[in-house]
């Protein structure tokens, strides 16, 4: 005789007082009362046991929407019932209080020009985009010490002078011993002299001051900043210039740095939205090396049609006519253009790099300097202001995207960059051979493949765990085409020279499935696009049947990002969708729940709806059984 029991309960105890019966429990929820042989119980046979609660504790997820001030309380009525129907219910209290401290992201180095010897600084111009848990960014305060103005414990205090004893006054402030507070703009103000100088050359050419960030509940935190103070005795001058492509798109988010004997150097800056920057305060008659870096987005600008430039520049059909597309076609960094550059560039379009293992995303060199056109290395990465003895406001580099030596690098404030794929579209037929044990074949055929020098695509069905092999038809392909990412496949092939076929097979994939279905080409790894004619037109890749439509979710463009990016996704039912944001740690930050239409949808997120959140995080979509998580790096 078997018996179980809902999820929460042991049993124990005898079973009765008949020798003939047993009781085993097989479970926490499972029990059997074993018999000999030939015994039956009597009508109205009594087994006595006891239940017992399994676990000390109860937890309840809080729903959304609870108020989250610095302490509110809450009401949590509970309603206890066993299984004979009996209820006893009781009311309990509780309060979530904001004990988190704030997040501090601050300014790293900053200059700051001394005007008769003295300089007045606002703790607020260091914020880079610090955060916390409960208060908006907009309602962050900065302070220079961890003293509380007294304008915010009494608002009728009208003097805004304060220190660690309280209200102060204006000569101690002018004296640089107390802080200033200005509500409206939720931050004091403290004057540096020349005693921080002094202090500043102590410590070899950098002041550190501490900036604290504070929430409304009170809760604060601190990050050191390091200042460079510049007493204005003429003796400093500017250097500034613009770092842009070969074509003049200027490149933001580009850290140059300077280097220098002079005191509180190396320093850093970064370029803004044209690609300008600028190191204010130098002093005069030294020397300095500048230089750039930017190491993110290593996909951007690259497909399989620059695969197609670079190997028509190794056969001689077509050079390259620049040395900047010449270094960006360096992808080994082995000043040369191989097919080793076309191995590793390839692997990245696949997937199976997220970065290239011996070069940068992006190179720098003196837009000034004289580049031999037909072999450009060695080549400087480096800006020598010699002796500065005045502004020197054209300091300017060429950047190069390494992989990208057709310019099509999507650069930010630099306007939308509109789809340049033509309406023609090179169709793929696929027809599915089913080959035993979870095995298929696909073999790849078109009616309309006519003058194609190289495509890429994702292709993408029921989960695929394994590429088993890769057969040559009227293509020559091999393994080193594809590549298995996230259950869907890569694929990318080029020749040098343009090439039309008929309806035969062109290439086989063998792949093993979750189940056998549809196959559909997206953008979710490579983006879908074929190079077409003398010319190569960028032309879509589909299916013959346009209308298969499998759940996807694609990767954040751009990515990283900072202001707005777009997120794609296909659903293969119309319905609700929910849309996630979470913090590395697992928190979540942003939700969305909407009614989204069958086939393509996107979604546009703001940094302003993520709450100040910074660096890596995850996004999750769920629509039905569908679910699907990605990762996307937010830039301060």
């Amino acid at each position: 005789y078997y018996f179980s029991f809902e999820d929460g309960h042991n049993i124990s105890g005898a079973v009765g007082s008949d020798p003939s019966t047993q009781l085993i429990v097989l479970s926490p929820t499972e029990f059997v009362i074993e018999v000999s042989e030939g015994y039956n119980f009597n009508p109205g046979t009594t087994f006595k046991f006891d239940l017992q609660s399994v676990g000390e504790s109860v937890h309840i997820p809080l729903p959304d929407g609870l108020p989250n001030g610095c302490a509110s309380s809450h009401r949590v009525r509970w309603t206890v019932l066993d299984g004979c129907g009996n209820e006893t219910s009781g009311t309990s209290f509780f309060t979530i209080e904001d004990k988190k401290k704030p997040t501090p992201y601050m300014l790293n180095l900053g200059t700051a020009l001394m005007e008769d010897g003295t300089v007045e600084l606002w703790a607020k111009d260091f914020n880079a985009g610090s955060f916390d848990n409960c208060s908006p960014e907009d309602f962050l305060f900065y302070t220079f010490s961890a003293n509380v103005p007294p304008q915010l414990l009494d608002p009728e205090e009208e003097d805004p002078w304060y220190d660690a004893d309280g209200v102060a006054s204006q000569n101690d402030y002018n004296n640089g011993d107390a802080e200033l507070w200005l509500g409206s703009l939720g931050s004091s103000a403290m004057i540096f002299n020349e005693d921080d100088l002094a202090t500043q050359e102590e410590k070899g050419g950098l002041l550190p001051v501490p900036v604290y960030v504070w929430d409304l509940c009170g809760n604060y935190d601190l990050a050191v900043v390091n200042i460079k103070l510049v007493d204005n005795d003429g003796d400093a001058s500017a250097i500034a210039g613009r770092v842009a492509t070969e074509s003049g798109k200027g490149v933001e988010g580009v850290t140059v740095s300077a280097l220098s004997d002079a005191a509180g150097y190396p320093a850093n800056t970064q370029t803004i939205e044209d690609g300008e920057y600028m190191f204010q305060y130098n002093p005069l008659n030294n020397d300095y090396t500048l230089s750039g870096e930017k190491n993110d987005d290593w996909l951007n600008g690259v497909t399989t049609l620059d695969l197609v430039l670079i190997q028509r520049h190794i056969l001689g059909i077509t050079e390259l006519d620049s040395p900047y597309k010449l270094i960006a076609a360096d992808a080994s960094n082995d000043e040369r253009i191989s097919a080793v550059d076309l191995i590793q560039l390839r692997k990245l379009i696949l997937g199976l790099f997220s970065e290239l293992p011996n070069n940068d995303s992006w190179r720098f060199t003196d837009a000034n300097a004289s580049m031999n056109a037909s072999s450009p290395w060695p080549f400087s990465e480096f800006i020598d202001v010699v002796a500065l003895g005045t502004d020197m406001l054209g300091e300017d580099f060429i950047a190069m995207k390494i992989g990208d030596v057709n310019g099509s690098v999507e650069l930010e404030f630099q306007g939308a960059n509109i789809d340049n794929r033509s309406a023609n579209k090179l169709e793929l037929n696929i027809n599915t051979v089913d080959l035993g044990q979870g095995e298929f074949a696909l073999e790849f055929t078109s009616n309309n493949f006519d003058q194609i020098a190289g495509f890429q695509f994702t292709l993408e069905g029921n989960d695929v765990s394994e590429i088993t092999g890769v057969e040559s038809g009227l293509l020559t392909m091999d393994d080193s085409n594809v590549a298995l990412v996230n259950n869907a496949i890569a694929i990318s092939w080029n020749t040098s020279k343009a090439t039309s076929y008929n309806d035969n097979v062109l290439f086989t994939l063998k792949a093993r499935v979750a189940s056998q279905s549809d196959f559909v080409i997206t953008d979710n790894v490579a983006t879908a696009e074929a190079y077409q004619g003398n010319s190569l037109e960028i032309i879509g890749v589909t299916t013959g049947d346009n209308d298969q439509v499998l759940n996807s979710l694609a990767q954040n463009e751009p990515n990283p990002w900072k202001s707005t990016t777009s997120i794609s996704f296909n659903l293969e039912n119309a319905g609700q969708t929910s849309f996630k944001v979470y913090s590395a740690t697992g928190e979540l930050i942003y939700r969305n729940t909407s009614d989204y239409e069958a086939g393509a949808n996107v979604i546009t997120l703001n940094a302003n709806d993520l709450n100040g959140a910074t660096g890596l995080v995850y996004y999750t979509i769920e629509s039905g059984t569908f679910t699907s998580t990605r990762k996307m790096i937010i830039l301060n």
